[in-house]
């Protein structure tokens, strides 16, 4: 017998010890109506205490299967540079200070470092390289002195 969802009412926080009304916890994902075991203040304090570097790190794990110190090694074998255009600027409006891991969507296998350009390009084109080709080709027949 499937469990019930609770939906209204009031839930119990581990964070706080407390007692709260249930909209006063996360949904655990938009089509569940199941809710976090801790409230949103307590939600919002462990994040907030949580270092960067320890953010950064667990994404790159969570993500690409990386540790910060395989970035960093990456990052030195390519110079500390793009892999395409060879920027030593990563570029980009939330990842200013990192260059992009690069991956294969399909396979999820690491590929190099990019600056944010390099890697919205690709994006952009679905990784097609007859499409690269054919931009080349368009851009190589429309050149401007």
């Amino acid at each position: 017998m499937p469990k019930t969802t609770q939906t209204t009412g009031t839930k119990y926080c581990k964070g706080c010890d407390t007692t709260k009304l249930i909209d006063e916890f996360y949904l655990r994902n938009k089509t569940s109506m199941v809710r976090h075991s801790t409230c949103k203040e307590c939600d919002k304090k462990r994040v907030s205490e949580t270092p960067s570097i320890v953010k950064r790190e667990q994404a790159l794990k969570r993500m690409y299967g990386i540790t910060q110190q395989d970035y960093d090694m990456m990052l030195a074998e390519q110079n500390n540079q793009c892999a395409i255009c060879e920027t030593t600027e990563p570029g980009g409006r939330h990842t200013s200070n990192y260059f992009v891991v690069d991956h294969c969507h399909t396979t999820g296998k690491v590929r190099k470092l990019l600056c944010h350009h390099c890697n919205t390009s690709l994006g952009l084109v679905g990784d097609n390289i007859q499409t690269l080709e054919t931009m080349i080709n368009y851009l190589q027949t429309h050149k401007t002195p």
